[in-house]
């Protein structure tokens, strides 16, 4: 048997095996997976109602489970991210009575907590 640095060498019967040694990774300070958790929401501003509305959306992290999104309206969708560091894309929704209402998305990360964003969408009878 030789060893050279986290290589071991073994002969056995005419065979060489090589073995790695698996060493432990300790947490890093500084160049961590990811980046700091953040949200941002960008909205129509105005709509009518009956019609579907886009919000997009952009979040970052280390380990995003997921996003809730509510519509100030009672409604409520959801967004699994099984673990991705970025999400990014569009929600719809169709309000159906006219008013202001506040959309929210609150994204958590498993490593770095919960952040959210909200934008405003003000909706007129069609």
């Amino acid at each position: 048997m030789r060893q050279q640095g986290n290589v071991i060498m073994t002969r056995i019967a005419g065979f060489t095996r090589l073995l790695l040694l698996l060493l432990p990774v300790t947490a890093c300070e500084e160049d961590e997976i990811g980046t700091p958790l953040s949200v941002e929401l960008v909205g129509p501003g105005t709509g009518r109602t009956g019609e579907e509305l886009s919000v997009l959306y952009e979040a970052g992290g280390r380990s995003l489970s997921g996003i809730v999104f509510t519509w100030g309206d009672g409604g409520v969708d959801s967004l699994a991210t099984a673990g991705a560091q970025t999400a990014s894309g569009s929600m719809r929704h169709t309000y159906e009575a006219p008013g202001v209402f506040t959309v929210r998305a609150r994204v958590e990360d498993v490593l770095e907590g919960v952040d959210s964003a909200r934008v405003t969408i003000t909706v007129r009878g069609g």
